[in-house]
């Protein structure tokens, strides 16, 4: 049974900086945001996490090969059949007992790919940061897997922020500049994928948390090995003799990767000092904030998120 840990949010919420720490850890792979395996990897050759293109990578190569043998299926299907089966608004169909045919299929090339993942690697976890709630509805239903929900929550506000920001994003086959979202459309966002996350979390019995950005920025290294352990790896991973990637409690030694997507940042490597970025709470425009905080407000007190920012930096009961 391969055991894949799922994990969900809306954008810009530190999945990233999780995800390249769960990799760090021995017997644990990440594949970083595989939903875009075959349109942004396969199809646009964007860089995996090593640099090298992702259809010229060594190990996705033979995971590819493991997974499909000599006759893979072309990327450029695989992406027409997300389209019509795996859109965010078909969440709550994902979860009927008797899917559509095209999920079914779905199903069985992404339960291959995990498989394959697993195989070649020898990881005992295996790490997928797609963030939607239809491929975290998909996974509950893959055959041959121990599905985890990684529910990942940040403020609005903060969310909003960053996504009104415009840098560069190297995750391109061509440089450019990143996607933003106006802070009433990545609240709308926030708020309906959150929503969807939780609906999906059903699916996930006994094995779904919820974890705010803000709590585990204040306690990263007790977070993560609380994490591992809810996924039951054993000790000798989660804490292992010889030290894990935590140099302290908030310094960690990020080791290279092999995601076929995901946030600029997950190219970063050796040691890192984690602190929580709280720079919005200064620098976003009253204006701003007072959008963001109107149409978040239905979620605001669930997530322990006060009207106007003033961070209450308290660990989160698990969900």
């Amino acid at each position: 049974m391969t055991k894949v840990l799922f994990i969900a949010a809306w954008g810009r919420s530190g999945t990233t900086i999780l995800d390249n720490i769960l990799n760090s850890y021995e017997s644990v792979f990440t594949v970083g945001e595989l939903t875009y395996l075959w349109l942004r990897g396969l199809q646009q050759r964007r860089p995996c996490g090593c640099g090298v293109p992702v259809p010229e990578c060594p190990l996705w190569q033979e995971i590819l090969r493991a997974a499909y043998g000599d006759d893979p299926p072309s990327a450029a299907e695989v992406y027409a059949l997300q389209r019509s089966a795996l859109r965010v608004r078909h969440t709550p169909t994902l979860l009927r007992a008797r899917p559509a045919p095209d999920v079914e299929r779905y199903r069985r090339l992404m339960a291959s790919l995990y498989r394959a993942v697993a195989d070649v690697t020898g990881a005992t976890l295996i790490v997928d940061s797609s963030k939607s709630p239809a491929d975290a509805a998909m996974l509950s239903g893959v055959a041959g897997v121990q599905p985890y929900l990684l529910h990942v929550v940040r403020d609005p506000r903060a969310v909003a922020y960053s996504w009104s920001r415009t840098t560069s994003h190297h995750d391109a086959s061509t440089p450019g500049l990143t996607h933003h979202h106006s802070p009433a459309e990545s609240s709308r966002l926030w708020l309906g994928w959150n929503l969807l996350i939780e609906r999906t979390a059903r699916a996930f019995p006994g094995r779904h948390r919820r974890l705010r950005y803000e709590d585990f920025m204040v306690e990263p290294r007790d977070t993560v090995e609380g994490l591992l352990r809810f996924v039951g790896l054993p000790e000798e991973v989660v804490s292992p003799p010889a030290g894990g990637p935590f140099v302290d409690r908030r310094t960690v030694r990020l080791r290279p990767n092999h995601t076929v997507s995901g946030n600029p940042s997950r190219f970063r490597t050796g040691e890192v000092s984690l602190k929580l970025d709280d720079r919005w709470i200064d620098q976003q425009a009253r204006g701003q904030r007072l959008i963001s905080t109107t149409v978040s407000m239905p979620l605001l007190p669930r997530y322990r998120y006060p009207l106007w920012p003033a961070l209450r930096r308290t660990a989160d009961p698990a969900h």
